[in-house]
């Protein structure tokens, strides 16, 4: 089942990053540096219907049911299992975007209820996201997967420079969400690595 959860996982994200090259390729004039990801699924967009459906919701999907599966994996030892669900909120987004996509462009010039659930959904999961590995890395300190820890700390300092750089809309904001996404994969894919091993049997017991 683990082997089969990190499966799951590999192909969630080679999903999500298929969907921002590609989706990238058939955006006119999209510049992956200035512009965000959900840009590709927003409403009124040639590549919309198809970054939504084929991208985000698959991807988001799979990544979810990787850290759902974890997590009760993990139950007994409930700082790694509360870390995981952290981490699905994060996935949840993905399915967020393509259930609740943005305006064109994301523009928030006209706030529409699709909008407003996207930004919710998308904001409180990169909050959640950072949060989560931070607390999975911690959680696996005593770990045949210790190394685990500094890269959860390095993660999360710099997904949280990102989520900054969305937050307050800067110029290059396409650039600090892809910062932002790229750590929390390298995360993911190498805590279901050491999951899928069996490296996160702690040492007395601290993972179960």
């Amino acid at each position: 089942m683990r082997k089969f959860a990190f499966s799951l996982l590999i192909l969630g994200e080679v999903i999500y990053l298929a969907l921002i090259c590609i989706g990238g390729v058939y955006y006119p004039g999209y510049d992956h540096g200035r512009q965000y990801i959900s840009e590709l699924g927003a409403k009124g967009t040639v590549t919309g219907w198809a970054v939504s459906w084929l991208g985000f919701l698959p991807s988001g999907l799979l990544i979810t049911a990787f850290c759902l599966i974890a997590a009760f994996d993990l139950r007994r030892h409930v700082l790694s299992a509360i870390s995981l669900c952290l981490l699905a909120w994060y996935a949840a987004g993905l399915i967020a975007s393509a259930l609740y996509p943005c305006n064109f462009e994301c523009g928030h010039a006209t706030m529409t209820l699709s909008q407003w659930l996207h930004d919710l959904m998308s904001g409180t999961g990169y909050l959640t996201g950072i949060v989560g590995v931070f607390l999975a890395g911690y959680a696996a300190r005593g770990s045949r997967a210790g190394w685990l820890h500094p890269l959860g700390i390095a993660c999360a300092i710099i997904g949280a420079i990102g989520l900054s750089g969305v937050m307050v809309d800067i110029p290059y904001g396409g650039l600090s969400q892809r910062a932002l996404e790229l750590v929390m994969g390298i995360f993911l894919l190498a805590y279901g690595w050491a999951f899928a091993t069996g490296r996160l049997v702690g040492i007395g017991g601290k993972i179960a």
